[in-house]
């Protein structure tokens, strides 16, 4: 069991790994509370980010930890707590944009526990599909390459573009890659192919219309191809380093869910808000 005071420590740990411009304007820190937390459905609420008069902040709630992962070891402990932590401080970085990508993301899928919809998919190897492979498929691809480090897992993943390939990944796109800790500055555009896509058990579009066109193009894999979201993850419209953020932070809990789906949850369901 994996006491208060250590979650502490793990917890400031996770903190201190991370970029320290992402915590601007959190005034009221991260805080780690003994409560156990659930919500009106009755999901465990593992943290919560907070906007009121007390400022902003981010609490986490070590009663429903311990309530999900008792008898797991300090290295689950310490990967779920960075997870949990991670996913608030994007809540941070669009309350501030004023965006609610990852807001509506959770109401999203706390209906899909509820409903039932939540069907693993099963996968050993991820292709990532824009429409030019230069700006928000290596972004992903990128975010889930880090994501796969933090849970000590290995999965191949690539990135390509469904209408042909970009020059270079977009500067703005590696930059917003930075924010969470991963490096996409080596990454280099190329087109979906037959052979390619031969190479990948799922495939993974940021659109219906990409998906669609995919499909079409090689109707011989048109059962792993799927949309990253349930929703379309545009590009920004107006290419700015702002918009950029936003994007990734709009990947980011997609690549959450994906994490979860393809690793599997053996701890029960509960949420992230």
């Amino acid at each position: 069991m994996v006491s208060f005071e250590e979650a502490g420590r793990m917890l400031d740990e996770a903190a201190e790994a991370l970029p320290q411009e992402i915590f601007e304007g959190l005034n009221g820190g991260v805080n780690l509370l003994p409560a156990r937390k659930t919500d009106q459905n009755g999901l465990l609420v593992m943290g919560t980010y907070n906007v009121n008069q007390m400022g902003r902040y981010v609490e986490i709630y070590y009663g429903s930890f311990r309530a999900a992962h008792g008898q797991a070891g300090p290295d689950k402990w310490r990967r779920e707590l960075t997870r949990t932590l991670k996913h608030e401080l994007t809540h941070h970085i669009e309350s501030l944009a004023g965006d609610r990508s990852l807001e509506k993301w959770d109401e999203r899928h706390v209906a899909e526990l509820l409903a039932g919809l939540c069907e693993p998919l099963e996968a050993e190897s991820v292709l990532f599909v824009d429409a030019d492979g230069g700006g928000l498929a290596p972004l992903a691809a990128g975010l889930f390459r880090q994501a796969l480090r933090a849970e000590g897992a290995d999965i191949p993943c690539a990135s390509a573009g469904a209408l042909g390939a970009a020059e270079r990944v977009n500067p703005r796109a590696v930059r917003a890659a930075e924010l969470y800790g991963a490096d996409i500055s080596g990454s280099t555009p190329r087109e979906a192919t037959e052979e390619l896509l031969g190479g990948y058990d799922a495939v993974l579009c940021m659109t219906e219309a990409q998906a669609d066109a995919l499909a079409g193009r090689f109707p011989a894999f048109d059962e792993r191809i799927l949309c990253l979201g349930e929703e379309d993850i545009a590009p920004p419209l107006i290419d700015t380093q702002g918009g950029w953020n936003r994007a990734a932070g709009r990947l980011a809990p997609e690549i959450e869910y994906l994490l979860d789906e393809l690793l599997g949850t053996e701890d029960g369901e509960h949420e992230d808000t």
